[in-house]
């Protein structure tokens, strides 16, 4: 598998490829440009916890199982964190509407309205909230309008929780 970074057209191939005979291109940061969109979104984050007090996740998923993994996991890691979660874009947007979270992971495909308009949406309402798609499906289309409207991009499939960790990690403000 081939990987190619989106950020702002860089196009560098990056990390280890598979054999020749695997052409399958996906698509993440390269190293330079994790560091640079981790270094913006901490920034925001942290301007955000001093503004609010605290850190708020709102997980926007329709898998009822999915929801709950990524919920216990972030507990796990992050004791403190307050974690809402929406099964669609109705509700979605009434909890942020409600408790203005810090950051939102956005599954793109939602009963009713899809993640990216939303994500558009809210993103237009309130620039300040660090919105994440983290979805199963991984097209180029999907990629492409994530970068326009969301502030980082995670696939199901290739994403491990140890990458999800992190990345909440380093953009949440360390505890005080």
């Amino acid at each position: 598998m081939i990987r190619v970074c989106y950020y702002e057209g860089c196009g560098v191939v990056y990390g280890e490829k598979e054999p020749l005979s695997d052409k399958r291109v996906t698509h993440g940061l390269c190293p330079k440009h994790l560091e640079i969109s981790l270094k913006k979104i901490r920034s925001e984050m942290e301007n955000l916890a001093h503004r609010s007090g605290g850190s708020r996740i709102l997980i926007v998923e329709d898998s009822t199982l999915f929801r709950q993994l990524l919920r216990e996991m972030l507990h796990d890691r992050f004791p403190t964190l307050e974690i809402q979660e929406a099964v669609d874009g109705e509700d979605a947007f009434r909890e942020i509407e409600m408790t203005r979270p810090d950051l939102i992971f956005m599954d793109i495909r939602l009963p009713g309205e899809n993640g990216l308009a939303l994500t558009k949406k809210v993103k237009a309402r309130y620039p300040g909230i660090i919105v994440i798609i983290l979805t199963g499906h991984d097209l180029p289309e999907y990629r492409e309008l994530s970068c326009q409207y969301a502030d980082y991009f995670f696939s199901k499939n290739s994403s491990t929780t140890q990458n999800i960790l992190a990345l909440v990690e380093s953009i949440l403000p360390a505890p005080v």
